[in-house]
């Protein structure tokens, strides 16, 4: 079964802009298309047409480091 691949380049998954297609990470057991995203803090990763679709990768680590710090700041309170 073939499927097509709709081109992301340059649309954008929460924090996350697509730059470009890329290979399949070596410690990926998932198929289909990879792409190389630029995040809105300046690291570059790598995510799967699915993830970025379903809303699963929205950023490079950095949105989930923020809540967390956003969390602890308020218990302190």
């Amino acid at each position: 079964m073939s499927y097509d691949i709709i081109d992301l380049t340059g649309q954008r998954f929460g924090r996350l802009v697509v730059i470009r297609k890329t290979y399949k990470p070596e410690s990926s057991t998932q198929t289909g298309a990879y792409w190389l995203c630029q995040c809105d803090c300046g690291t570059q990763k790598k995510g799967s047409s699915r993830n970025l679709k379903w809303g699963s990768t929205k950023s490079c680590g950095c949105l989930r480091a923020d809540r967390n710090r956003e969390r602890f700041r308020m218990k302190g309170n």
